[in-house]
């Protein structure tokens, strides 16, 4: 009984192996989040994001994704990190189709003005826009994250 268990779960990962995937990705730690940024900040989006004329690979995913380059005006709200500055501009990028959902694919994020706040661990780029530390690929799941009321 044993054995036939042990055949079929190798039957099916060799039947369905292609269909399976992961994306290796580093385990940023909060630390190490603070200590590479140029600036930590608690703030919230203030313009819808709008698109720029930008369009490049995302080519830290394996495989690379299309996208398109946006930004979003923030207020700040409180600075952990860096120079005091009362608003910035987050670059960042969006998926060239909005409906269309990719299979391991990258953790972009969206914001609305409103009332939403984050938390943000952003590198200065050299046009004075900042960009997420950990990369563009996944700045949802290191870089930024909302807070809510009920914690982090």
């Amino acid at each position: 009984m044993k054995n036939r268990a042990a055949i079929l779960a190798v039957a099916l990962s060799i039947a369905f192996g292609d269909f399976v995937s992961a994306q290796l990705m580093y385990a940023w730690t909060c630390e190490e989040l603070f200590s590479k940024s140029d600036f930590v900040v608690i703030a919230e989006p203030i313009s819808a994001t709008h698109d720029t004329e930008e369009r490049t690979i995302l080519s830290e995913l394996d495989p690379s994704v299309p996208a398109i380059g946006v930004v979003t005006d923030f207020q700040t709200l409180l600075v952990l990190k860096g120079q005091k500055q009362d608003r910035f501009v987050l670059h960042h990028y969006r998926l060239p189709q909005s409906d269309v959902a990719i299979i391991n694919g990258p953790v972009l994020v969206k914001f609305n003005p409103g009332h939403n706040e984050y938390l943000l661990f952003l590198v200065r780029e050299r046009d004075g826009r900042f960009a997420p530390v950990a990369g563009q690929a996944h700045p949802g799941v290191f870089s930024v994250k909302q807070l809510s009321e009920t914690g982090y």
